[in-house]
């Protein structure tokens, strides 16, 4: 292990962290943490790391020390966690619309076990890697992986990757399919239903598309007629808002937010009414 390994490893540490924000203070110290920091721990640097508390407790993951600690202290997204938990029960069969690095699937395959069903979809190349690693190094391997962006409709789609210099959480379908900017890359879409048709019927579902919310839901008519879930949705905007919440309202479901604040992105949760 070099000395730019055991620098990353440390850097998860909360009372280096701390240390580090305390002798950024200082005029010279500060200066050179930095320089030290920006040489050892570079934008695009994974550690592989446990989950120190809360649902994920224990559950390992690869993740960048400068983006992602959120995930290591377990309290990310804390109100879908609890509505997640609260219903994984044997039998769910759970979609994680837009994964990210797996983190609630990993949550949820855990608690279900052999009892339940993960199916996780993410566009997102570089993500769908790193939910491969986490699956085999966390021994769950029943979850099933679709590397496509759930929509309206099967087939291409132009999609604009995450900075980089983030935690490539942001990844978003580009709005103009001639896009061709370096970031932007081409990935097959899929529509939920078609999954469902071929596997079985969601119970319970997560979406966080970045504001492709509605798109998401276009695409799984048939799931929300025949087998009404439960969901759990990002919202980013007042526009897709509206059109979530009246999409959902139409068909006869009961919606609440999770969070006080009025400001997006917010959790919505949707049961159907009877």
């Amino acid at each position: 292990m070099n000395w730019k390994s055991v620098v990353q490893q440390l850097s998860t540490s909360l009372p280096l962290r701390k240390f580090y924000t305390f002798a950024n203070r200082v005029p010279v110290l500060g200066s050179a943490l930095k320089n030290l920091s920006r040489a050892a721990v570079p934008s695009d640097a994974l550690v592989w790391k446990s989950i120190r508390s809360g649902p994920g407790k224990g559950l390992w993951i690869h993740v960048n020390p400068r983006y992602e600690m959120e995930y290591l202290e377990g309290n990310y997204e804390a109100p879908v966690e609890r509505v997640l938990l609260s219903n994984l029960r044997p039998g769910t069969v759970f979609y994680d619309v837009g994964a990210h690095i797996g983190v609630f699937s990993l949550i949820a395959a855990r608690n279900l076990g052999a009892n339940g069903s993960v199916f996780v979809f993410e566009p997102d190349p570089a993500n769908v890697r790193r939910i491969k690693e986490h699956v085999s190094r966390n021994q769950l391997d029943a979850m099933q992986i679709i590397p496509k962006a759930a929509c309206s409709t099967v087939g291409r789609l132009r999609f604009q990757r995450a900075s980089f210099q983030s935690s490539m959480n942001r990844g978003v379908l580009a709005e103009d399919p001639t896009a061709a900017e370096e970031s932007t890359i081409e990935v097959e879409s899929i529509t939920l239903d078609t999954i469902a048709r071929e596997h079985d019927m969601p119970s319970l579902i997560k979406i966080d598309v970045e504001g492709s919310e509605a798109a998401v839901l276009h695409g799984s008519e048939e799931i929300f007629r025949s087998a009404k879930p439960l969901l759990v949705c990002e919202i980013h905007h007042e526009q897709a808002s509206s059109d979530v919440t009246h999409w959902l309202l139409a068909r006869g479901y009961m919606c609440e937010w999770l969070e006080s604040s009025t400001k997006f992105p917010r959790h919505l949760f949707a049961r159907y009414g009877e």
